[in-house]
């Protein structure tokens, strides 16, 4: 018994607690820089604070396992083990949200490992990078145009469009019976999506009008 709480001592991390302390709140930082990156990167059809709040104690739980671990290889046999059984059950659908874990689970090795002076500038060259993205991405979008309704122009509808837009093609058409749906892709003037809505709406005869944009976000 005395060898068994002789070996449970030596396993332990010895490290001062206000480098531990140190160490969670620099981690802390850095997951704040990763969260306020996703929420404001953010282009999808819906934002999941959860999943976004989830990258911060992805981070404080990698940094806490790293410290740990430390350098001691039976603790991190150990752990490998103990992580082994936890299986992710949550289908990720987006690749960039798998990138966001990457780089919480990364942020959280380095920090554990206090490797500060990386994870710091590696996370800020990141945050930049994406923003600077966004904005290029924002300029360049193209939307689908779907028009659904019932014995109305096709020509005039088309006139509309194009002293709405910078651009558009005829991807498909669709008539039956009187009833009839257009599909066009379209660049918007200044990304204006209003105008070209509300005026394709006054025209009798249209029912639905969908603007919806590459990244699958939806404004009609």
């Amino acid at each position: 018994m005395k060898k068994v709480l002789e070996a449970l001592e030596q396993m332990q991390v010895k490290m001062p607690i206000e480098t531990v302390f140190l160490i969670l709140v620099i981690a802390f930082i850095v997951a704040l820089i990763i969260y306020l990156t996703y929420k404001n990167t953010y282009t999808g059809v819906m934002y999941n604070p959860r999943f976004n709040v989830s990258l911060i104690m992805i981070t404080m739980v990698t940094t806490i396992v790293m410290v740990v671990i430390g350098s001691n290889i039976s603790v991190s046999l150990g752990m490998v083990g103990a992580l082994s059984i936890i299986r992710f059950r949550t289908a990720v659908k987006d690749p960039r949200d798998t990138a966001f874990i990457f780089w919480a689970v990364v942020t959280g090795l380095a920090c554990g490992t206090q490797n500060y002076t990386i994870v710091i500038a590696g996370s800020i060259v990141i945050c930049l990078v994406l923003f600077g993205f966004k904005k290029v991405i924002s300029k360049d979008d193209k939307f689908i145009l779907i028009i659904k309704g019932k014995d109305f122009s096709i020509d005039g509808i088309e006139k509309i469009i194009s002293k709405k837009v910078k651009f558009y093609e005829c991807k498909g058409k669709y008539i039956n019976n009187g009833n009839i749906e257009l599909v066009y892709n379209v660049k918007l003037l200044n990304n204006k999506d209003d105008s070209l809505i509300n005026s394709l709406q006054e025209n009798l005869g249209i029912d639905v009008v969908n603007l919806v944009a590459n990244n699958t976000d939806t404004m009609g």
